[in-house]
Protein backbone atom coordinates (compact mmCIF):
# COMPACT_ATOMS: atom_id res chain seq x y z
CA UNK A 1 0.00 0.00 0.00
CA UNK A 2 3.03 2.31 0.18
CA UNK A 3 2.90 5.51 2.23
CA UNK A 4 0.16 5.83 4.87
CA UNK A 5 -1.14 9.38 5.02
CA UNK A 6 -4.52 8.88 6.70
CA UNK A 7 -4.40 10.77 10.04
CA UNK A 8 -4.53 8.61 13.18
CA UNK A 9 -7.40 8.85 15.62
CA UNK A 10 -6.90 11.43 18.36
CA UNK A 11 -7.67 11.07 22.03
CA UNK A 12 -9.83 14.21 21.83
CA UNK A 13 -12.00 12.57 19.16
CA UNK A 14 -12.25 9.34 21.15
CA UNK A 15 -13.35 11.22 24.24
CA UNK A 16 -15.83 13.35 22.34
CA UNK A 17 -17.40 10.21 20.88
CA UNK A 18 -17.52 8.56 24.30
CA UNK A 19 -19.04 11.62 25.91
CA UNK A 20 -21.88 11.57 23.41
CA UNK A 21 -22.42 7.86 24.00
CA UNK A 22 -22.53 8.13 27.78
CA UNK A 23 -23.81 11.62 28.40
CA UNK A 24 -27.36 10.38 28.83
CA UNK A 25 -28.58 8.07 31.54
CA UNK A 26 -25.82 8.04 34.14
CA UNK A 27 -27.38 10.53 36.55
CA UNK A 28 -28.90 8.76 39.50
CA UNK A 29 -26.79 5.64 38.90
CA UNK A 30 -23.78 6.75 40.86
CA UNK A 31 -23.25 6.08 44.53
CA UNK A 32 -21.10 7.55 47.26
CA UNK A 33 -20.60 7.56 50.99
CA UNK A 34 -18.36 5.61 53.34
CA UNK A 35 -20.58 2.51 53.40
CA UNK A 36 -20.99 2.36 49.64
CA UNK A 37 -18.58 1.53 46.83
CA UNK A 38 -19.35 2.21 43.19
CA UNK A 39 -17.99 -0.32 40.71
CA UNK A 40 -18.02 0.33 36.97
CA UNK A 41 -17.83 -2.71 34.69
CA UNK A 42 -18.84 -3.96 31.26
CA UNK A 43 -22.03 -5.75 32.24
CA UNK A 44 -23.06 -9.18 31.04
CA UNK A 45 -22.51 -12.55 32.68
CA UNK A 46 -19.06 -11.67 34.02
CA UNK A 47 -20.38 -8.68 35.94
CA UNK A 48 -23.30 -10.73 37.23
CA UNK A 49 -20.86 -13.35 38.55
CA UNK A 50 -18.69 -10.64 40.07
CA UNK A 51 -21.73 -9.11 41.76
CA UNK A 52 -22.70 -12.49 43.20
CA UNK A 53 -19.29 -13.31 44.67
CA UNK A 54 -19.01 -9.90 46.35
CA UNK A 55 -22.18 -10.54 48.36
CA UNK A 56 -20.24 -12.38 51.08
CA UNK A 57 -17.75 -9.53 51.48
CA UNK A 58 -20.54 -6.95 51.54
CA UNK A 59 -22.37 -8.81 54.29
CA UNK A 60 -19.20 -9.28 56.37
CA UNK A 61 -18.14 -5.65 56.08
CA UNK A 62 -21.53 -3.90 55.98
CA UNK A 63 -20.61 -2.23 52.69
CA UNK A 64 -22.89 -1.97 49.68
CA UNK A 65 -21.17 -2.36 46.30
CA UNK A 66 -23.25 -0.68 43.63
CA UNK A 67 -22.72 -1.68 40.01
CA UNK A 68 -22.73 0.52 36.95
CA UNK A 69 -22.49 -1.00 33.46
CA UNK A 70 -20.90 0.64 30.42
CA UNK A 71 -20.12 -0.71 26.98
CA UNK A 72 -16.39 -0.10 26.71
CA UNK A 73 -13.28 1.73 27.88
CA UNK A 74 -14.21 4.95 26.09
CA UNK A 75 -17.47 5.15 28.04
CA UNK A 76 -15.59 4.36 31.25
CA UNK A 77 -13.24 7.25 30.64
CA UNK A 78 -16.11 9.61 29.84
CA UNK A 79 -17.74 8.74 33.17
CA UNK A 80 -14.49 9.15 35.12
CA UNK A 81 -13.81 12.54 33.58
CA UNK A 82 -17.42 13.69 33.71
CA UNK A 83 -18.15 12.54 37.27
CA UNK A 84 -14.88 12.67 39.22
CA UNK A 85 -15.00 10.98 42.61
CA UNK A 86 -18.12 8.96 41.88
CA UNK A 87 -16.45 5.69 40.80
CA UNK A 88 -14.36 3.74 43.30
CA UNK A 89 -13.01 0.94 41.11
CA UNK A 90 -13.36 -0.37 37.59
CA UNK A 91 -12.02 -2.97 35.16
CA UNK A 92 -10.18 -1.40 32.21
CA UNK A 93 -8.83 -3.48 29.37
CA UNK A 94 -5.26 -2.84 28.18
CA UNK A 95 -6.68 -0.26 25.77
CA UNK A 96 -8.45 1.39 28.69
CA UNK A 97 -5.33 1.50 30.82
CA UNK A 98 -3.51 3.29 27.98
CA UNK A 99 -6.31 5.85 27.61
CA UNK A 100 -6.74 6.34 31.35
CA UNK A 101 -3.01 6.90 31.89
CA UNK A 102 -2.93 9.50 29.16
CA UNK A 103 -5.84 11.23 30.88
CA UNK A 104 -4.18 10.78 34.30
CA UNK A 105 -7.31 9.47 35.99
CA UNK A 106 -5.89 6.45 37.91
CA UNK A 107 -4.19 6.33 41.29
CA UNK A 108 -1.24 4.10 42.07
CA UNK A 109 -2.20 1.08 44.16
CA UNK A 110 -0.65 0.16 47.51
CA UNK A 111 0.28 -3.46 46.78
CA UNK A 112 1.33 -3.88 50.41
CA UNK A 113 -2.38 -3.65 51.25
CA UNK A 114 -3.19 -6.44 48.76
CA UNK A 115 -0.89 -9.26 49.96
CA UNK A 116 -3.24 -11.89 48.54
CA UNK A 117 -2.41 -10.59 45.06
CA UNK A 118 0.60 -12.89 45.36
CA UNK A 119 -1.83 -15.72 44.62
CA UNK A 120 -1.67 -14.58 40.98
CA UNK A 121 1.15 -16.42 39.20
CA UNK A 122 4.28 -14.29 38.98
CA UNK A 123 4.57 -13.66 35.22
CA UNK A 124 1.04 -12.25 35.05
CA UNK A 125 1.97 -9.48 37.49
CA UNK A 126 4.09 -8.14 34.63
CA UNK A 127 1.62 -8.69 31.81
CA UNK A 128 2.46 -6.08 29.16
CA UNK A 129 -0.30 -3.64 30.11
CA UNK A 130 0.76 -3.70 33.78
CA UNK A 131 4.54 -3.87 33.44
CA UNK A 132 6.37 -0.78 34.77
CA UNK A 133 3.11 0.64 36.14
CA UNK A 134 1.66 0.68 39.67
CA UNK A 135 -1.99 1.37 38.87
CA UNK A 136 -3.57 -2.02 38.26
CA UNK A 137 -3.93 -5.67 39.21
CA UNK A 138 -4.55 -8.54 36.82
CA UNK A 139 -8.15 -9.78 36.52
CA UNK A 140 -8.54 -12.73 34.12
CA UNK A 141 -7.35 -14.18 30.82
CA UNK A 142 -9.55 -13.71 27.78
CA UNK A 143 -8.43 -14.63 24.28
CA UNK A 144 -9.86 -14.56 20.79
CA UNK A 145 -8.82 -17.80 19.13
CA UNK A 146 -10.79 -20.10 16.87
CA UNK A 147 -13.88 -22.25 17.43
CA UNK A 148 -14.95 -24.98 15.04
CA UNK A 149 -17.70 -27.53 14.53
CA UNK A 150 -16.14 -30.92 15.20
CA UNK A 151 -18.73 -32.68 13.04
CA UNK A 152 -17.81 -30.58 10.01
CA UNK A 153 -14.12 -29.85 10.49
CA UNK A 154 -11.19 -32.08 11.39
CA UNK A 155 -8.92 -30.97 14.24
CA UNK A 156 -6.37 -28.36 13.14
CA UNK A 157 -3.84 -26.07 14.81
CA UNK A 158 -3.13 -23.11 12.51
CA UNK A 159 -4.77 -19.94 11.22
CA UNK A 160 -3.94 -21.23 7.72
CA UNK A 161 -6.98 -23.52 7.88
CA UNK A 162 -9.48 -20.70 7.44
CA UNK A 163 -7.98 -19.82 4.05
CA UNK A 164 -8.76 -23.20 2.47
CA UNK A 165 -11.15 -23.04 -0.49
CA UNK A 166 -13.25 -25.80 1.08
CA UNK A 167 -14.59 -23.25 3.61
CA UNK A 168 -15.85 -20.67 1.13
CA UNK A 169 -18.76 -18.80 2.73
CA UNK A 170 -18.45 -20.74 6.01
CA UNK A 171 -16.09 -18.58 8.08
CA UNK A 172 -16.96 -15.78 10.49
CA UNK A 173 -14.40 -13.43 12.07
CA UNK A 174 -14.63 -10.56 14.52
CA UNK A 175 -15.59 -7.15 13.12
CA UNK A 176 -13.28 -5.09 15.37
CA UNK A 177 -10.26 -3.84 13.38
CA UNK A 178 -7.86 -3.97 16.34
CA UNK A 179 -8.39 -7.64 17.16
CA UNK A 180 -8.77 -8.56 13.48
CA UNK A 181 -5.43 -6.98 12.60
CA UNK A 182 -3.69 -8.41 15.67
CA UNK A 183 -4.79 -11.95 14.83
CA UNK A 184 -3.90 -11.46 11.17
CA UNK A 185 -0.47 -10.25 12.27
CA UNK A 186 0.01 -13.39 14.37
CA UNK A 187 -1.04 -15.56 11.44
CA UNK A 188 1.40 -13.73 9.15
CA UNK A 189 4.28 -14.01 11.60
CA UNK A 190 4.31 -10.25 12.10
CA UNK A 191 4.27 -8.13 15.26
CA UNK A 192 1.13 -5.99 15.51
CA UNK A 193 3.14 -3.53 17.60
CA UNK A 194 5.36 -2.77 14.61
CA UNK A 195 2.39 -1.73 12.45
CA UNK A 196 3.79 1.78 12.03
CA UNK A 197 6.35 0.24 9.67
CA UNK A 198 5.01 0.29 6.08
CA UNK A 199 6.23 -3.22 5.26
CA UNK A 200 4.65 -4.68 8.39
CA UNK A 201 1.40 -2.79 7.74
CA UNK A 202 1.27 -4.11 4.18
CA UNK A 203 2.00 -7.70 5.29
CA UNK A 204 -0.84 -7.53 7.82
CA UNK A 205 -3.21 -6.06 5.24
CA UNK A 206 -2.35 -8.89 2.85
CA UNK A 207 -3.19 -11.46 5.52
CA UNK A 208 -6.45 -9.68 6.42
CA UNK A 209 -7.37 -9.82 2.72
CA UNK A 210 -6.49 -13.53 2.47
CA UNK A 211 -8.51 -14.39 5.58
CA UNK A 212 -11.43 -12.34 4.30
CA UNK A 213 -11.94 -14.56 1.24
CA UNK A 214 -14.04 -17.23 2.98
CA UNK A 215 -15.91 -14.92 5.38
CA UNK A 216 -19.68 -14.78 4.94
CA UNK A 217 -20.16 -12.24 7.76
CA UNK A 218 -18.14 -10.58 10.50
CA UNK A 219 -19.61 -10.89 13.97
CA UNK A 220 -20.19 -7.90 16.21
CA UNK A 221 -20.96 -9.59 19.55
CA UNK A 222 -20.45 -12.81 21.45
CA UNK A 223 -24.13 -13.65 21.03
CA UNK A 224 -23.76 -13.34 17.28
CA UNK A 225 -20.77 -15.66 16.91
CA UNK A 226 -22.56 -18.18 19.12
CA UNK A 227 -25.59 -17.96 16.84
CA UNK A 228 -23.48 -18.51 13.72
CA UNK A 229 -21.90 -21.63 15.24
CA UNK A 230 -25.13 -22.90 16.75
CA UNK A 231 -27.01 -22.62 13.46
CA UNK A 232 -24.04 -24.01 11.48
CA UNK A 233 -23.81 -20.89 9.37
CA UNK A 234 -20.14 -20.87 10.37
CA UNK A 235 -18.14 -24.07 10.66
CA UNK A 236 -15.15 -22.04 11.91
CA UNK A 237 -15.31 -18.73 13.72
CA UNK A 238 -13.04 -16.56 15.76
CA UNK A 239 -14.52 -16.70 19.24
CA UNK A 240 -14.24 -16.12 22.96
CA UNK A 241 -13.54 -19.28 24.91
CA UNK A 242 -16.12 -18.61 27.61
CA UNK A 243 -18.87 -18.37 25.00
CA UNK A 244 -17.81 -21.71 23.54
CA UNK A 245 -18.20 -23.28 26.97
CA UNK A 246 -21.82 -22.13 26.94
CA UNK A 247 -22.34 -23.83 23.57
CA UNK A 248 -20.75 -27.03 24.86
CA UNK A 249 -23.02 -26.94 27.91
CA UNK A 250 -25.94 -27.03 25.45
CA UNK A 251 -24.39 -30.07 23.69
CA UNK A 252 -23.24 -28.29 20.55
CA UNK A 253 -20.17 -29.99 18.96
CA UNK A 254 -17.92 -26.93 19.18
CA UNK A 255 -14.28 -26.84 20.27
CA UNK A 256 -12.07 -23.82 20.96
CA UNK A 257 -8.31 -23.42 20.81
CA UNK A 258 -5.51 -20.89 20.42
CA UNK A 259 -3.73 -21.42 17.08
CA UNK A 260 -0.03 -22.26 17.18
CA UNK A 261 0.82 -18.80 15.80
CA UNK A 262 -0.93 -17.17 18.76
CA UNK A 263 -4.11 -15.19 19.35
CA UNK A 264 -4.92 -11.73 20.63
CA UNK A 265 -5.84 -11.35 24.27
CA UNK A 266 -8.50 -9.11 25.75
CA UNK A 267 -7.45 -9.39 29.36
CA UNK A 268 -8.57 -6.95 32.03
CA UNK A 269 -7.39 -5.51 35.32
CA UNK A 270 -8.86 -3.70 38.30
CA UNK A 271 -8.01 -0.06 38.90
CA UNK A 272 -8.95 2.72 41.32
CA UNK A 273 -9.74 6.18 39.89
CA UNK A 274 -7.59 9.01 41.17
CA UNK A 275 -10.58 10.91 42.59
CA UNK A 276 -12.03 8.05 44.66
CA UNK A 277 -12.21 8.78 48.38
CA UNK A 278 -12.72 5.12 49.29
CA UNK A 279 -9.37 3.67 48.22
CA UNK A 280 -8.73 2.10 51.62
CA UNK A 281 -11.97 0.12 51.43
CA UNK A 282 -11.31 -0.87 47.81
CA UNK A 283 -7.88 -2.20 48.80
CA UNK A 284 -9.56 -4.28 51.52
CA UNK A 285 -12.08 -5.64 49.00
CA UNK A 286 -9.35 -6.49 46.47
CA UNK A 287 -7.31 -8.30 49.11
CA UNK A 288 -10.37 -10.40 49.98
CA UNK A 289 -11.09 -11.02 46.29
CA UNK A 290 -7.56 -12.32 45.70
CA UNK A 291 -7.90 -15.03 48.33
CA UNK A 292 -7.28 -18.28 46.48
CA UNK A 293 -10.71 -19.82 47.06
CA UNK A 294 -12.44 -16.65 45.90
CA UNK A 295 -10.35 -16.52 42.74
CA UNK A 296 -11.19 -20.14 41.89
CA UNK A 297 -14.89 -19.54 42.50
CA UNK A 298 -14.95 -16.37 40.39
CA UNK A 299 -12.95 -17.98 37.59
CA UNK A 300 -15.25 -20.96 37.28
CA UNK A 301 -18.35 -18.78 37.51
CA UNK A 302 -17.30 -16.45 34.69
CA UNK A 303 -15.78 -19.29 32.59
CA UNK A 304 -12.50 -17.40 32.10
CA UNK A 305 -9.25 -18.46 33.75
CA UNK A 306 -7.67 -16.41 36.50
CA UNK A 307 -3.95 -17.33 36.43
CA UNK A 308 -3.30 -18.32 40.03
CA UNK A 309 -0.24 -20.20 41.19
CA UNK A 310 -0.65 -23.99 40.94
CA UNK A 311 -4.11 -23.70 39.39
CA UNK A 312 -6.63 -26.50 39.92
CA UNK A 313 -8.14 -28.42 37.02
CA UNK A 314 -11.27 -26.30 37.18
CA UNK A 315 -9.13 -23.45 35.85
CA UNK A 316 -6.67 -25.25 33.57
CA UNK A 317 -9.55 -26.93 31.74
CA UNK A 318 -11.12 -23.60 30.78
CA UNK A 319 -10.71 -22.88 27.04
CA UNK A 320 -8.71 -19.66 27.44
CA UNK A 321 -6.22 -21.08 29.94
CA UNK A 322 -2.68 -20.06 29.06
CA UNK A 323 0.39 -20.82 31.15
CA UNK A 324 2.39 -17.67 30.37
CA UNK A 325 1.50 -14.22 29.02
CA UNK A 326 4.23 -14.58 26.39
CA UNK A 327 2.07 -17.22 24.70
CA UNK A 328 -0.51 -14.58 23.74
CA UNK A 329 -0.57 -11.62 21.35
CA UNK A 330 -0.65 -8.32 23.26
CA UNK A 331 -1.49 -5.01 21.65
CA UNK A 332 0.71 -2.09 22.70
CA UNK A 333 -1.95 0.59 22.64
CA UNK A 334 0.56 3.42 22.75
CA UNK A 335 1.60 2.21 19.28
CA UNK A 336 -1.69 0.94 17.86
CA UNK A 337 -4.14 3.58 19.09
CA UNK A 338 -2.74 6.31 16.79
CA UNK A 339 -3.08 3.86 13.87
CA UNK A 340 -6.74 3.01 14.49
CA UNK A 341 -8.26 5.32 11.89
CA UNK A 342 -5.93 4.06 9.19
CA UNK A 343 -6.58 0.44 10.16
CA UNK A 344 -10.33 0.99 10.19
CA UNK A 345 -10.34 2.55 6.75
CA UNK A 346 -8.22 -0.26 5.30
CA UNK A 347 -10.47 -2.89 6.90
CA UNK A 348 -13.62 -1.18 5.62
CA UNK A 349 -12.19 -1.21 2.11
CA UNK A 350 -11.44 -4.94 2.34
CA UNK A 351 -14.93 -5.72 3.64
CA UNK A 352 -16.67 -3.61 1.02
CA UNK A 353 -14.52 -4.93 -1.82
Amino acid sequence: MGEHTIPGITRRRVLQTGAVATGIGISGCLGGGGDTLQYMGRGGATQDAFRDILTEWEDENDVDVQHMEVADDTEMLSVLEGSPGEIDFCNPSPNGFAQFREADVLMDLDYGEIPNYDNIDGPWHDAPFLEDHEDGVYRYISTQGLAYNTEEVDEFDSWDEIEREAYEGQISLFAGPDARFANAAAAAGEDINEIEDDDVFDAIIEKVEDQHENVFQYWESGDQHMQFLREEQAVISSAWGGRVLSLQADDYPIEYFIPEEGAVTHSEGYAIPEESENEETVHELLNWLYERDNLVELSTNIDYPIPIEDPPEEITELPDYTEHPDDLTWIDWDVVLPMQEEMTQAFDEIRSG
